[in-house]
């Protein structure tokens, strides 16, 4: 998990899998890739700055590979397809996530930051958060 401070934060951290690393697996951001993860780092940069407190990137960007080795959905907006990308984030507990959760919520409808999907996982042990470079940003909040 990688610490957001606005300083600290950078693309490789998208990059960062334990799954890739022990089964040698390459998960560069690559092409389109590296535009589609700065416009979402600069996203979440404006949500940590907000929210006064850590968060931690938990999954970032998928290569088709990894995503099957984890068992992800064959179109999940982590593997970036079509100038889009994906973060799952944490603020370190379920009650912090709860508070991020709600912030998100209020940043994407004030406007002041726009998302794609903001989806509270597991009754909120971490949230999938996803934008669209490029298109119509849907702003959908749901739970899995």
């Amino acid at each position: 998990m990688i610490l957001i401070d606005g300083l600290k934060f950078e693309l490789a951290d998208f990059e960062k899998s334990a799954t890739a690393k022990r089964k040698g697996i390459d998960n560069t951001l690559k092409g389109d890739d590296i535009l589609d993860y700065q416009y979402l780092m600069d996203i979440i940069v404006k949500i940590q700055s907000k929210f006064g407190k850590p968060i931690y990137i938990n999954s970032g960007i998928r290569t088709k590979e990894l995503n099957q080795a984890i068992g992800g959905a064959k179109k999940s907006q982590h593997l970036s397809l079509g100038d889009e990308a994906a973060s799952d984030i944490t603020a370190g507990n379920k009650l912090l996530n709860k508070e991020l959760y709600s912030l998100i919520r209020q940043m994407v409808n004030s406007n002041e930051i726009v998302l794609d999907q903001i989806i509270d996982e597991k009754s909120l042990a971490w949230i999938h958060i996803s934008v669209k470079r490029i298109g119509v940003n849907r702003k959908q909040f749901f739970k899995l």
